[in-house]
């Protein structure tokens, strides 16, 4: 059973953030991006572990959709996949995991 994906605020504020952005700048591919991105992160819910563990923060592995990575937390417990945060891989990681 595939679990859910779940949306933290500030993961949600991120999302926001990257898209707008995007729209600015490259208003023929941002929404083929959102989609791509949702997709990949639709993935997560069969395979919650395709990400790779991030250092010094047990149990927040990180996706790889260049240019971002997503920084998620699996809930077997509540049966979901709890998005954190959205950066773009020349940023700096966020803390307060």
């Amino acid at each position: 059973m595939a679990l859910r994906i779940l949306y933290q605020e500030g993961a949600l504020a991120d999302l926001e953030e990257i898209f707008n952005w995007s729209r600015e700048r490259h208003p023929g591919t941002t929404q083929q991006f959102a989609d791509d991105l949702f997709s990949h992160l639709d993935l997560l819910g069969a395979f919650p572990y395709i990400g790779a563990p991030l250092e010094g923060h047990s149990g927040i592995p990180r996706l790889l959709h260049s240019p971002l990575y997503i920084y998620y937390r699996v809930d077997e417990g509540r049966g979901g996949i709890e998005i954190l945060h959205s950066r773009h891989v020349a940023r700096r990681q966020p803390g307060g995991f």
